[in-house]
């Protein structure tokens, strides 16, 4: 009897494990949809945060960027300020210069000039003294300096200077040499008739012993003097 029940409660056992097998698959697909949706939920989550950090990072590059740009603009700004401002400094140095040698110029130009000036003046001063010169007559030219020197030179030679002296201011050519001359002669004779009166006082109104002391002195200054 017990087999027989066996037999007739196994169909229903075989029901019931499939029922329970069922549910329990119903169960585990249960639990795995919702770890499913959970691990879906656990994606978007991470997904979001990682877009969120994404965009975070996005907007601190974009930032760092701006800063750097504003950075780089300043930069270039004041770059080209300081460049504007040596290129100020360079020009007003250059003109600073310029002017500077357009001065110096000036003064050496006026310089120039007035040396020129002066120089021709003098030129014209020497052609015109030339050309009064030119115009006087032989026996009137004047007389270089450099001639005058040798003429008296001349007339300082014992006997030959008397010479000279004598024939030049009588038969000389050139008038000035001749009223030269002449006035050196004058200065012999004013000599040689000191020494006669001299000699004529000496020889009446001394006593011999001074007069010939006298006539020794004489004989000394005249060997002394260079005139004839």
């Amino acid at each position: 009897m017990a087999e027989d029940l066996e037999k007739k409660m196994e169909p229903e056992i075989s029901e019931a494990a499939d029922k329970a097998a069922e549910a329990v698959k119903e169960e585990v697909t249960a639990v795995e949809e919702k770890a499913a949706e959970k691990v879906a939920e656990a994606a978007k989550d991470t997904a979001a945060a990682t877009a969120a950090a994404a965009t975070a990072v996005t907007a601190t590059a974009a930032k760092e960027a701006e800063a750097a740009a504003k950075a780089a603009k300043k930069a270039e700004e004041q770059a080209a300020k300081e460049a504007k401002k040596a290129e100020e400094q360079a020009a007003k140095e250059a003109a600073k210069k310029q002017a500077q040698a357009e001065k110096q110029a000036e003064k050496e130009r006026i310089a120039k000039e007035k040396a020129e000036a002066k120089l021709e003046k003098k030129r014209q001063k020497k052609a015109a003294e030339q050309a009064l010169i030119d115009a006087c007559p032989a026996q009137y030219r004047p007389v270089s300096t450099s001639k005058y020197f040798w003429l008296a030179f001349l007339s300082c030679v014992p006997v030959i200077g008397f010479i000279a002296t004598f024939i030049l201011s009588i038969a000389g050519r050139n008038r000035n040499v001749k009223n030269f001359e002449r006035a050196i002669l004058a200065y012999y004779i004013i000599a040689i008739v000191l020494v006669l009166i001299g000699l004529i006082v000496v020889g009446i109104c001394l006593p011999s012993a001074v007069r010939e002391n006298a006539i020794e002195a004489i004989r000394t200054m005249l060997s002394s003097i260079s005139f004839g």
